[in-house]
């Protein structure tokens, strides 16, 4: 990743779009997350690093209720969401990935990205008898929409091949694109760089850029560090699941705590 270059942007002074503090949870007697807190500013690219085993992606499944944590809260655009269901959660406008892309592999690349679209007339079966007019407009202009997107991610020339063709870095990228459909405030990457070559990883990170210069939000979690380094305005660092720091990535690179427990230094 030596070719992705460090972008200096302006802080950015907002109020948290998502803000958690105080979350535990156990597995038995196993304390996965403890006491851990986090905030993303609107507008931001924030990283979360750490060790192996250290809770991120637990963190990330607390955040977006995949599982109810045991204490603590979460705030999303100033709203408590810990005790809403995930597609609540979704429907809000925040919107997760995971470490490894789910695709549906028997339907087309583009059939894949109209499934991820949100509140479509014609998912009630009595308005698909009174309001066809309207529901062919919304699927012309969702398909549209999701060639928009296919093309922006160097997808659109598979638009019609089956999903399961695609590569793992190609996945990731038509993971992206699905959560792009639902026009979300903020997206939670879940190690969008693992298992993907270079020029990928390059295309990843310039499209991530360019999306958050267009307001877009994200919390990454990542083990490629050049990608963190070069993309985040601010990084977390979580070990054992407790806070271990946080600041800019170039504090974090100084960091003695951050390198004797992540850096292995």
């Amino acid at each position: 990743m030596a070719d992705v270059e460090p972008i200096e942007r302006p802080a950015k002074l907002q109020l948290p779009l998502l803000a958690a503090s105080g979350l535990i949870k156990s597995f038995g007697g196993l304390v996965a997350i403890d006491h851990a807190s986090i905030e993303v500013a609107k507008g931001s690219i924030t990283g979360l690093i750490g060790p192996n085993g250290a809770g991120k992606t637990t963190l990330f499944n607390l955040l977006s209720n995949f599982i109810h944590p045991d204490k603590g809260r979460v705030l999303f655009d100033g709203e408590p969401i810990h005790q809403l269901q995930s597609y609540q959660i979704a429907q809000r406008g925040m919107i997760r990935t995971f470490q490894v892309a789910r695709v549906l592999s028997r339907l087309s690349v583009l059939e894949n990205m109209l499934l991820a679209t949100q509140h479509q007339t014609g998912e009630n079966f009595w308005l698909t008898w009174f309001k066809q007019k309207q529901i062919t407009a919304e699927e012309r202009q969702q398909r549209e929409q999701a060639m928009t997107i296919l093309e922006s991610i160097g997808l659109a020339h598979m638009a019609h091949e089956y999903a399961g063709a695609l590569s793992g870095g190609q996945r990731k990228l038509l993971e992206i694109g699905r959560a792009l459909m639902s026009q979300p405030k903020l997206i939670l990457l879940d190690e969008p760089a693992a298992g993907v070559n270079p020029t990928l990883i390059k295309q990843i990170c310039d499209r991530i850029l360019t999306w958050n210069r267009e307001g877009l939000t994200f919390l990454i979690i990542e083990h490629n560090m050049d990608v963190i380094m070069s993309l985040c305005d601010r990084v977390w660092v979580l070990a054992e699941g407790r806070n271990l720091a946080v600041g800019t990535p170039t504090e974090i690179q100084t960091n003695a705590q951050v390198l004797e427990a992540y850096l292995g230094q």
